[in-house]
């Protein structure tokens, strides 16, 4: 059976969409698009498709990863159009290519996010100054930070290892952050992390609630 792989992005306000609903709205799409998508086995059959990596309620993804098996080919564009004209404001289709039916899960792969993070500060910063706050919480040899296991205890972690790149540069009263951070099956850090971090060692001093995160990309992609 043919498989696509498909970009796409969910910003505004459809970034509050839960992954579960945003399961729910691509099962829909799918089935008002027409699409001849393939069906599992078992007294409950739901249509095959997967994602790369589940986006938090309220992150935005531009370059966000689906995988969609069908039952008979379809052109990629025609996919990319079918599934334009169906999906809800604020999630839009992107580059659809076929892959071989072989081809790894991309949540199987995905080892890297990259995230822009915008984060309102209350002190006098220039760019100049945060990029050597960075490179100095960069030089740290271990980031402890505290983090919630399921069970509800407090467990603490070190995420420098997972963290690959930070850039930063000061726009309009905001912090804006590039980061490169560990992602997928193998452990994951996670951007809120990283700016909390950076007001602990003093590198930022940040208005609460103040942060935007946009997830730019996931890789590898293949």
């Amino acid at each position: 059976m043919p498989r696509y792989r498909m970009l796409f992005s969910k910003c505004g306000p459809a970034r509050f969409i839960s992954h579960l609903d945003l399961v729910r709205t691509f099962a829909r799409a799918i089935r008002r698009a027409g699409l001849p998508v393939a069906f599992s086995q078992g007294f409950n059959p739901h249509s095959i498709f997967s994602f790369a990596a589940p986006l938090p309620v309220g992150v935005a993804g531009k370059n966000e990863c689906l995988d969609i098996k069908l039952i008979s080919d379809v052109l990629p564009e025609q996919i990319y159009s079918l599934l334009g004209a169906v999906l809800p404001e604020g999630i839009k289709p992107g580059r659809v290519w076929q892959v071989p039916d072989n081809t790894p899960s991309p949540m199987s792969v995905v080892e890297r996010a990259v995230y822009e993070v915008r984060v309102e500060i209350d002190k006098m910063l220039t760019s100049a100054g945060l990029e050597e706050r960075i490179r100095s919480f960069l030089g740290l040899s271990e980031i402890l930070v505290p983090r919630k296991t399921k069970k509800g205890c407090e467990k603490i972690r070190d995420i420098r290892p997972g963290i690959y790149a930070l850039a930063g540069r000061v726009d309009k009263g905001a912090a804006v952050l590039e980061m490169e951070l560990q992602a997928g099956s193998n452990g994951n850090v996670r951007p809120e992390e990283v700016v909390r971090a950076l007001v602990e060692q003093n590198a930022l001093a940040v208005i609460p609630d103040g942060l935007t995160v946009i997830r730019t990309g996931l890789y590898p992609v293949y």
